[in-house]
């Protein structure tokens, strides 16, 4: 009787503990966004690399891009714990080992597609089951351990749309605790976070809603870390979007903390939900330059020049890729020098002496991951882009554990577009893309004069920026702007106008940018930079500092606010 009593206490305990392992992760939202398409700015799109058509035909990469979609899932901590998750799985695939940077290394890190697998690692079976699925490309769990009480997001980047009506998407943590739940690919997200931002003392967050093709909704309930939230609001008025766009302003009960991750729940009227997990940044509009140039007799005096030029046409960031500069910037004496000259700068890999340094803006993942996937020539051209996207989600996960403050940015460029923002633009904190102006005109008078209406004015800036936009939401925007004169063999090409650049700058705005830059400064070699002695280059180096007064009169709008 006793054996039995005991036996009885065990099963009880056995089911106790199981309980509490699959209970350890709580799903509390699950959407399925394909992407939107935009045949509007298709006609900017131009690329070829040997794509062609059931005749053999060349054709443009445009025509063979793929529409495709992200899957989110946010799950809660409901133990007293921190909890880390180890995989996700897609219909029982476990997209860990499948996406694993295992191929092609390129600047220390690894390519990794499914694509490439050997037959051990990714039976026939296992691959046509991804395909059907939708082929993805990258995962990602932020952040990672959850904290007691608090949210993390599982994203999944698919190239293409599924070819199943429903998916099973898994969250395991390294107990083997599991939550899994159901997608379906009829029932795609009709609410959208655009953008989120806060004010300075971090106590007060800006959230803006889009309904689904301009549908109107109203808002029922707010929560921020699953506590009610009142948006402020002149009394009487009703939480009702208007062409489908719905600004909120949210008072928080404390003020949060930089670096920390909260998770703000909306729900509307008609049974709609949109959710988000949010790595919190004071707000800051971003105006800077890349680059460096060499005036002076020590490194101090050169680094010093550059700054004071920096500040002199009213920069407040600078970006980086200033090559011998780049090591005394990072240091103690390069960090107060910055202070003195009112600047932030974009360091790399988290170092000692910049941890958690108010004087960065930015961490630099990685610079146009795109064109190293070109590279990845095991691949066929259509399978090659987000090649290296699982490589930086890891760097991404180690910078923001050694440096919580400092969010991370991801600059995209013009390859496999426009299929490359999409597939990048949820990864970093900030996502950046650099679409010259120039560069495209350059190529169009030298290559391909058929096209010069299209280019004729800077709208490709607008129509970039859209898609990039789109893709990062409810990230930050970060975009880079051309300020160089081409300079090779008998091919040369001039500097930006003044009335170029500020078209550029305020299309920029227009797609609701949190930061804008110019590459860069340095007045040598092919691409020879805007700090180069010449009027073309002097007289676009003094509409960028009107353009920067207008922005730094705004600065404060400018970071929170919305298209």
């Amino acid at each position: 009787m006793k054996r039995a009593a005991s036996f009885g206490w065990l099963v009880t305990l056995s089911m106790a503990a199981l309980a509490l392992r699959t209970a350890a992760l709580e799903v509390r939202f699950a959407a399925y966004v394909p992407d939107r398409t935009f045949p509007q700015f298709t006609k900017y799109f131009h690329e070829g690399w040997g794509v062609t058509d059931d005749l053999g035909q060349p054709r443009q990469y445009t025509a063979a891009a793929n529409r495709g979609a992200v899957l989110r899932v946010v799950v809660r901590n409901e133990t007293s714990r921190p909890v880390t998750v180890r995989r996700v799985l897609l219909d029982d695939v476990d997209l860990s080992r499948q996406l694993a940077p295992r191929h092609r290394e390129h600047g220390g890190i690894k390519a990794a597609s499914f694509h490439l697998n050997d037959a051990e690692t990714t039976p026939p079976d296992t691959r046509n089951r991804l395909q059907a699925m939708g082929s993805p490309i990258w995962w990602q769990v932020r952040p990672n351990p959850v904290a007691p009480g608090a949210s993390a997001e599982a994203t999944v980047r698919l190239r293409r749309l599924p070819n199943v009506k429903q998916l099973r998407l898994t969250v395991e943590t390294v107990s083997g605790a599991a939550q899994t739940t159901v997608l379906s690919m009829q029932a795609p997200a009709r609410l959208r976070v655009a953008l989120i931002s806060f004010n300075t003392a971090l106590d007060r967050m800006f959230v803006l809603l889009r309904g689904v093709a301009g549908s109107d909704f109203s808002v029922r309930r707010v929560t921020v870390d699953g506590a009610p939230v009142s948006p402020a609001a002149p009394p009487g008025e009703i939480h009702t979007a208007e062409m489908g766009v719905l600004p909120l302003e949210l008072p928080l009960p404390r003020a949060f903390e930089p670096g920390s991750f909260h998770c703000v729940r909306v729900e509307t009227a008609d049974a709609g939900v949109a959710m988000e997990v949010v790595h919190v940044r004071r707000p800051f509009f971003s105006l800077g330059m890349w680059g460096y140039r060499n005036e002076g007799y020590t490194l101090e005096d050169m680094v010093t020049d550059c700054c004071r030029t920096f500040e002199r046409f009213l920069f407040n960031t600078h970006m980086g890729m200033a090559g011998r500069h780049s090591g005394f910037l990072r240091s103690p004496q390069g960090l107060e020098l910055l202070r003195r000259f009112g600047l932030r700068y974009m360091a790399r890999a988290p170092k000692p002496e910049t941890v958690r340094s108010p004087q960065l803006y930015a961490r630099f993942l990685l610079d146009e991951p795109d064109c190293r996937d070109y590279a990845v020539k095991a691949l066929p051209y259509n399978l090659r882009v987000g090649a290296y996207a699982q490589a930086l989600v890891e760097r991404q996960k180690q910078w923001t554990r050694a440096d919580p403050v400092t969010p991370t940015l991801l600059n995209v460029d013009m390859t496999f577009k426009p299929e490359n923002w999409l597939v990048y633009g949820r990864l970093p904190d900030i996502f950046a893309l650099d679409p010259y102006y120039q560069n495209r005109l350059r190529e169009t008078y030298f290559s391909h004069p058929r096209l010069l209406l299209q280019f004729a004015q800077p709208t490709v800036i607008l129509g970039v920026c859209e898609v990039a936009r789109f893709a990062c939401e409810p990230r930050p925007l970060h975009v880079i702007l051309n300020s160089t004169s081409y300079r090779k063999d008998k091919q040369r090409f001039r500097f930006g106008t003044p009335e170029e650049k500020a078209v550029e700058f305020h299309y920029a705005l227009a797609c609701g940018a949190k930061g804008i830059s110019y590459w860069w400064f340095t007045p040598y070699g092919t691409y020879t930079g805007c700090g180069v002695l010449e009027p073309a280059a002097v007289a676009m180096l003094k509409e960028m500092a009107h353009l920067n007064a207008e922005a730094r009169a705004l600065a404060p709008l400018l970071g929170r606010a919305a298209p």
